[in-house]
């Protein structure tokens, strides 16, 4: 209850201007652009994140709920308070820092989506994630419900390219998570926090990767006569090895209502449109846009134009970006959908839309991203008659359990919030659920950050959910899941005699990390060894966690398909569970992401012994926490992974590397042009050799483009003084550098240091002078140096730590004596956002059974 005295405090923090309660004012924050309502008590307006500070700490003493505000073009009632605190991050709205060489920028919570990619358009570089509400749509509430837009097909969702943030507690306290570089030690906050709604505290500052911008574009507007026809064309396009970075389909009824706004160029008379859009090298790129035209004639298109100029382009993505907007040509309201299913379920899924439309009498225009098969169907009614609201609603429901009846989930990008926190039984177990509010409750212990949101309510008079679905133990054809059930036993009794277990693969990982306080016992998944599912055409594979990377690979080659890593330090008998539980990344992360970008979802087994799943099938999914990403890198600290499902690219055409010979300072200068260029590497790294350095930059792709890229590197080596440029293919899965790599694991004590991009070879050069290194590899695009070292003290130790410190870094020993590992952190000096991890930990496995010590800041 928002008291007199509570008042008079929050004016006083903001000043008096800055807080309202007038019944007028409150009003304009009682509604999103969801169907849900709720009037707050109170709307302030921090300006700095102190205010922030202050005001979470007079709500968490007060016992007053809040939730952060951006601009309210969240969907699904996600910024709706009933009676509590409204905090509008509005004069959040300054840009301050922009990085292009070390392609990151810094900016508040309240920028805009648009106003972002202004800033970085003439500096030759922008931010993919882009809205179709991107005017007005904030940076923070992109990261608060993990928005997609057109690009996230080629680029991914907000949080593929978030990488650290400033939050505010609910406590009040203020910290740091993550930042400039890469793969802060400990769980994935940075992960958990985007798509979480605001329900684990308030970004303030954000912290967002760059990319620069390509060199050529072409857009296409594919017609069809059928809409079938166009569904089918989107996986015949991904099929044969083209990912354009936009696919996205309009029906009749959107064309209609577009075109009445403004025309935009779209037929009237069609039954849906394309808009298809490829980028990169001008060289071969027309030649990609001639074998689109050609699979959309071969599935019946009726004519495919293409944008003549800047104009015209700009032209077809104003209809579509205002395509929402348009619909009140057609009805008053109208309620928005966000399913999202497997691609090749698109043509069934619009049927299943048609029939339920149809059986609601709710007129549906659909309008989504076709690519990774997120579906927007638009259902119009007029709120002023109940009987319609009262439809559209059902209708709606059960489009969500549609896409979950077809392997999907009930929300891409729009999040769950208020509207569909009830349909997340469809897609989660209450073991699932349970578990996702429990990582709510241990950084939110009070649930006062935007409480009653995304996880359905127990039973009145009950604390947790029921297990309403059983827990999946076996495969797909019936059988039993091989090594599951035992797993489930082994963890069951562990718990039973408060004994502390490992958890293993093959072994070839063990002992990274911080040593463990006691002796553990052994639980390793080598029965787990199953393809459990396998789907080409969608382009993803589900595996048991035993199962080693090397057999997945050739597994895939039958298909011409490859899960797209080469971790470092990984042998023939290397398991999927180890490279999911550490997520080791290897150079080319710079155009494939790192292991939590690929891991669509999850099972494992919790320290009750019990199944947990995490996300599932399909590329875009906000339904809930993404504990997919938490639980990815965790060492094995929270859970027995049983199995994990990958999204998986064609392979390769051509996979060629350039290197040349120079100084520390010359490859590292050529590395930084290549890196803020178009020419679109896949990998930048220098090695040391002798008394010079080699600077190899790889690129992987059609043959013709990447000849091109060899060419146009080369000169660039050149113009750098580099000396003896060649260049020479490499085989796709194995890549450069597994030579380098096993050669750093020779050593006793091998580093892995994280920094801003533009740092790293002046970090190297001090290093150098502290610690005795015998051979290093350093992954420029990455921000990142892996050394070996014969010897380590502990004042060297420190003076690594206080010199990647000075470079807004982070180090961590991979592997290090046991002696040494007794007396020093592995992971370097505490960070102050180390104890979040501990209290996800301590909730998540309150009898310390998975590795206790093992965790950073151990304690």
């Amino acid at each position: 209850m928002i008291t007199e005295e509570f008042a008079k405090k929050m004016e006083e923090i903001v000043g008096a201007s800055h807080v309202t309660r007038s019944a007028s004012n409150l009003e304009l924050y009682s509604y999103d652009a969801s169907l849900i309502t709720g009037m707050p008590g109170m709307v302030v307006f921090p300006a700095t994140t102190e205010e922030v500070s202050a005001i979470l700490k007079e709500a968490y003493e007060a016992d007053i709920p809040s939730v952060a505000r951006g601009f309210a073009t969240n969907l699904s009632g996600g910024s709706i308070m009933s009676d509590g605190l409204v905090i509008s991050l509005a004069r959040f709205n300054q840009i301050l820092e922009i990085h292009p060489e070390s392609r990151y920028a810094v900016v508040q919570t309240g920028v805009t989506n648009l106003e972002l990619q202004e800033s970085l358009a003439p500096l030759g570089a922008f931010y993919a994630p882009d809205p179709a509400s991107q005017k007005v749509s904030t940076i923070g509430g992109n990261v608060g419900e993990n928005s997609g837009g057109p690009r996230c097909l080629k680029y991914g969702v907000t949080s593929n390219h978030i990488l650290g943030m400033k939050m505010v507690m609910p406590d009040g306290e203020v910290v740091q998570i993550g930042g400039p570089a890469l793969d802060p030690p400990g769980y994935d906050l940075r992960g958990l926090v985007v798509g979480a709604e605001g329900g684990l505290g308030i970004v303030t500052e954000i912290t967002v990767r760059v990319t620069p911008t390509t060199e050529s574009v072409i857009t296409m507007l594919a017609v069809y006569d059928n809409i079938s026809d166009a569904a089918k064309t989107v996986s015949d396009i991904i099929s044969v090895g083209i990912v354009p970075n936009t696919l996205e389909m309009m029906d009749n009824t959107i064309i209609q209502a577009v075109e009445k706004s403004g025309p935009c160029g779209y037929p009237t008379d069609a039954a849906a449109v394309l808009i298809i859009e490829v980028e990169g090298m001008k060289v071969g790129l027309k030649e990609q846009a001639e074998k689109i035209r050609e699979i959309c004639m071969a599935t019946n298109c009726r004519e495919v134009k293409t944008a003549k100029n800047q104009e015209e382009r700009d032209l077809l993505w104003k209809g579509r970006r205002g395509a929402f907007g348009a619909i009140c040509n057609l009805s008053p309201n109208y309620l928005v959908n966000d399913g999202c299913v497997l691609r090749t379920k698109l043509p069934e899924m619009l049927e299943r839309v048609k029939e339920i439309a149809d059986k609601y009498g709710c007129p549906v225009g659909n309008v989504f991203h076709a690519g990774d098969g997120n579906l927007h169907p638009l259902l119009m009614f007029d709120s002023r008659n109940e009987k319609e609201l009262e439809q559209v609603h059902k209708a709606g429901w059960d489009i969500m359990e549609a896409c979950a009846d077809f392997g999907g989930t009930i929300s891409g990008e729009h999040g769950i919030g208020k509207e569909k926190q009830e349909a997340m039984k469809m897609v989660f177990s209450g073991n699932d659920l349970n578990t996702q509010q429990d990582v709510k409750l241990s950084l939110d212990s009070t649930n006062l950050m935007n409480p009653g949101k995304v996880i359905p309510l127990p039973p009145e008079g009950e604390k947790r959910l029921p297990n309403f679905r059983p827990t999946v133990l076996k495969r797909p054809g019936g059988e039993d899941a091989a090594g599951v059930a035992e797993g489930m036993k082994a963890i069951k009794q562990a718990r039973s005699t408060k004994k502390a277990v490992r958890l293993s693969g093959s072994g070839s990982y063990n002992g990274v990390g911080n040593s463990p306080k006691t002796s553990l016992s052994v639980i390793d998944s080598q029965k787990m060894t199953d393809i459990i599912e396998y789907d080409s055409d969608n382009q993803f594979v589900t595996v048991g966690a035993g199962m080693s990377f090397s057999a997945l690979q050739e597994k895939l080659a039958e298909n011409n398909q490859w899960l797209p890593l080469r971790p470092p330090f990984i042998n023939d008998k290397s398991t999927i569970g180890s490279i999911v539980a550490l997520a080791p990344a290897g150079p080319e992360r710079l155009t494939y992401g790192a292991p939590r970008d690929l891991i669509l979802g999850l099972q494992y087994i919790d320290s009750n012994g019990q199944m947990v799943s995490t996300g599932g099938k399909v590329v875009k999914n906000v339904a809930g926490y993404d504990m997919t990403r938490l639980i990815t890198g965790s060492a094995g600290t929270l859970g027995f992974i049983t199995e994990a499902t990958w999204k998986v690219l064609t392979r390769s055409e051509t996979c060629k590397n350039i290197s040349a010979k120079g100084s520390l300072e010359e490859c590292f200068a050529a590395a930084l042009q290549v890196i803020s260029s178009n020419l679109l590497a896949v990998f930048v790294v220098a090695i040391p050799e002798d008394d010079t350095w080699k600077l190899v930059i790889g690129f992987e792709g059609i043959a013709e483009v990447v000849e091109h890229q060899i060419e146009r590197c080369g000169e660039l080596m050149k113009q750098n003084d580099l000396s003896d440029p060649s260049s020479e293919e490499y085989e796709l899965t194995q890549g450069c550098f597994a030579p380098v790599f096993n050669e750093i694991w020779n050593s006793p004590f091998v580093c892995q240091a994280d920094m801003i991009i533009e740092k790293l070879a002046d970090c190297y050069t001090k290093l150098s002078k502290t610690a005795p290194i015998s051979q290093a590899l350093l992954d420029i695009a990455s921000g990142r140096l892996y050394a070996g070292c014969e010897h380590l003290n502990d004042e060297q130790w420190s003076q690594v730590n206080a010199t990647i410190a000075r470079r807004t870094g982070h180090a961590r020993l991979l592997k290090s004596p046991e002696n040494f590992q007794r007396e020093n952190d592995v992971f370097g000096p505490n960070r102050p956002d180390w104890y979040l991890s501990h209290l996800i930990k301590s909730s998540l496995d309150p009898d310390n059974i998975f590795s206790p010590g093992a965790l950073p800041g151990r304690v």
